[in-house]
């Protein structure tokens, strides 16, 4: 299994990426413009899910990165935000009955552990074929996420950390954090789906 160091260092190896960085995290915030953004890290899953190389691609195809990111954009609101959001609402009303101060909202931290690995297991599922019902599979999202457990806390925690300090530079922090900690959960995914292929072969 590749380590999350190894995967940085195969995506930050070309010099051009911070260049490509930037772009991604100006476009996250204009209206309608971070639909591309989501659809470059929608390119950066499938190159990884594919085993092509490890890098922040070219920007190009846009109508096409227009279309893959509102797909990446709402599997990303459906398994990612909703399910913060959800707990969230059901733990804040707690928060005047129980006199816990921030521990009241310690329920929301695994949804907030898992909105990533969950989002990029449902894209990955959703670009075999580019239907939002595979997206979707619940079981076999769950089934993804067992078999990589012991891998998605380091670089869910460390995206975490990033964004902490990378604070006043908001949009590029989580633009790259997102790029290398989803393209590590590809790569995860594929490490044991390739795995698998192999073990039935012999």
């Amino acid at each position: 299994m590749p380590s999350l160091e190894q995967v940085c260092k195969r995506l930050f190896s070309d010099q051009s990426w911070f260049i490509k960085a930037i772009f991604g995290a100006l476009l996250m915030i204009v209206p309608v413009g971070n639909f591309l953004a989501f659809g470059y890290l929608y390119a950066m899953i499938e190159q990884a899910r594919r085993g092509e190389a490890l890098e922040f691609p070219e920007w190009g195809d846009w109508r096409r990165l227009f279309t893959t990111g509102i797909a990446a954009f709402v599997i990303f609101l459906v398994l990612g935000v909703v399910p913060v959001l959800v707990i969230w609402g059901l733990v804040w009303p707690l928060h005047f009955v129980f006199n816990y101060g921030v521990f009241i909202y310690l329920p929301v931290a695994p949804a907030v552990m898992l909105a990533g690995p969950l989002t990029v297991a449902g894209i990955y599922q959703y670009q075999k074929q580019e239907e939002f019902s595979d997206a979707f599979r619940v079981p076999v999202l769950i089934a993804m996420l067992r078999s990589t457990k012991s891998y998605f806390w380091v670089p869910t925690f460390a995206l975490i950390g990033f964004i902490v300090v990378g604070l006043p530079l908001m949009t590029f922090t989580i633009f790259v954090g997102l790029a290398a900690s989803w393209t590590y959960y590809t790569v995860s995914f594929r490490f044991v789906e390739e795995s698998r292929k192999s073990t039935v072969r012999h």
